[in-house]
C-alpha cells in the first residue's frame, strides 16, 4: 500500500496545504510545535474516521473555522483509490472514490496503517482498556464489518447501564435484565472469538520479533484473558452462569461487571506480567515487537503491507533497536513517515526528506 499525496485543508495549524509522498521512507523533520505530529493525525483520521489524540472532532480543526476536509490518492494492490473525510457543521463525511459510505465499517480498512508513538508505551504499562483498544483496531482494520459488531455491543452495554441506573423496581430491572443479558451474550461471544484469534496470531509473529530484538536472552508471551478467564471454551459456556451470579452485585453497583468490554490482553516477559517487572528498556521491545507484529499479519491478511506511522519513535530506540526496526523497513520496503526533530537525527540510507514549520511542508532535495 501506497499513499500518493494528501491535501489538507483547516485542519490543526494547516490551512490549506498538499503533498506528495515517495515509496520508502519519507521523513517530516521540523522543530516542536510546527505539525508534524498533526500531518501524521491527519493521514490516521483519514483512514480510520477517527483521531488517536481527542475525542471531538472540533478539536481538530482550525482556529475560527467551521470544518475541515482531508482527502488522498493511494495505491491499493495496483488500483488508486481516493480517500476523503470531511467534518463541517458538526457532521463528519466519509468517502471512498468520491461515494459516501453510511457505515463506519465500510470505510474502515480500506487502506491501512500501523501508528507508533512513544504513547504506545501504555499497551504493556497502563490498563486493559489501551490494550482492548489495540486489539478492537488491528481487527476493525483487516475483518469488515467488526466496527459494526463492536458498535452494537456497545449499544447493548448502554442500554444495560441505563437499566442499571434507573429508577425502576428491583423486580422489573431482573426481568429486563435478562433480556439485555441475552444480547449481551450474543454479541459478547463473536466479540472474544475475534480478540482470540487475533491474540494467537500476535503471540506467533510478535514472540519471533521478540526473541531476535532481545538476541534470543528473553521471551516475551501475550494471553488474553476473557471474562478474567485463562481458558476460552470455559469463558464461552460460562458467559450467561457468570451474568446471573453477578445480578445483584451490578444492580448493586449499577455498573456491567461482566463482559469483553472488561477483558485483558495480558504480556508476560519471562513468564512474569510485563506491567510490573518490565524495565523501561524492555517495554520498548515490546511494544516495538507488537507493532511490527500487527504489520506482518497486515500484510498477510492483505498481501500488502500496511503504511507505516512513526511519531518521534526514533529518538525513543536506543542504537539495536533502532538499526533493527530499519532493516526491517528496508528489506520489507514498507512506505513509511517518520517524524523527528532535528536533521541530524536522520538514519542512513535512501530517505525522503520534508521540512514542516508553522503548518507548512517543503520536500527537501
Amino acid at each position: 500500500m501506497l499513499i500518493e499525496s494528501l491535501r489538507l485543508e483547516n485542519f490543526r495549524n494547516y490551512v490549506q496545504e498538499e503533498i506528495r509522498l515517495e515509496p520508502g521512507i519519507n521523513i517530516l523533520f521540523g522543530e516542536n510545535g510546527q505539525g508534524k505530529t498533526n500531518f501524521l493525525e491527519a493521514l490516521y483520521f483519514l483512514l480510520t474516521g477517527k483521531s488517536y489524540r481527542v475525542q471531538r472532532e472540533q478539536e481538530l480543526t482550525h482556529w475560527g473555522e467551521n470544518g475541515f476536509r482531508l482527502q488522498g490518492l493511494f495505491q491499493v494492490k495496483q488500483r488508486i483509490i481516493q480517500l476523503e473525510s470531511r467534518y463541517y457543521e458538526r457532521r463528519k463525511i466519509l468517502k471512498i472514490n468520491n461515494m459516501p459510505c453510511r457505515k463506519l465499517s465500510d470505510y474502515v480498512g480500506t487502506v491501512n496503517a500501523v501508528y507508533f508513538s512513544p504513547d504506545d508505551l501504555i499497551l504493556v504499562k497502563g490498563g486493559p482498556g489501551e490494550r482492548r483498544k489495540f486489539l478492537d483496531f488491528h481487527i476493525a482494520q483487516t475483518k469488515p464489518g467488526y466496527v459494526s459488531l463492536l458498535n452494537s455491543y456497545n449499544k447493548v452495554l448502554e442500554q444495560k447501564r441505563a437499566l442499571l441506573k434507573s429508577n425502576l423496581s428491583l423486580q422489573s430491572k431482573r426481568s429486563q435484565l435478562a433480556v439485555w443479558n441475552e444480547e449481551l451474550i450474543e454479541l459478547g461471544r463473536k466479540l472474544i472469538k475475534h480478540r482470540m484469534n487475533l491474540t494467537e496470531e500476535l503471540q506467533t509473529v510478535s514472540s519471533y520479533f521478540y526473541q531476535h530484538i532481545s538476541e534470543g536472552k528473553e521471551k516475551m508471551e501475550i494471553h488474553y484473558r476473557p471474562l478474567g478467564l485463562k481458558d476460552y471454551e470455559e469463558a464461552i459456556s460460562s458467559f450467561p452462569n457468570l451474568l446471573i451470579e453477578h445480578t445483584e452485585q451490578e444492580i448493586e453497583r449499577q455498573a456491567v461487571l461482566i463482559g469483553p468490554h472488561r477483558d485483558d490482553l495480558v504480556i508476560y516477559l519471562n513468564q512474569k506480567p510485563a506491567r510490573l517487572y518490565a524495565s523501561q528498556g524492555q517495554v520498548r521491545s515490546l511494544v516495538l515487537s507488537l507493532k511490527l507484529g500487527e504489520v506482518q499479519l497486515i500484510q498477510a491478511k492483505k498481501e500488502e503491507y500496511p503504511l507505516l506511522l512513526l511519531d518521534d519513535v526514533l529518538s525513543e530506540l536506543d542504537r539495536f533497536r533502532r538499526k533493527y526496526l530499519l532493516e526491517f523497513i528496508y528489506s520489507s520496503s514498507i512506505q513509511t513517515l517518520i517524524t523527528m526533530t532535528s536533521a541530524e537525527e536522520m538514519p542512513e540510507g535512501k530517505i525522503n526528506r520534508y521540512y514542516v514549520k508553522q503548518g507548512q511542508i517543503r520536500r527537501e532535495f
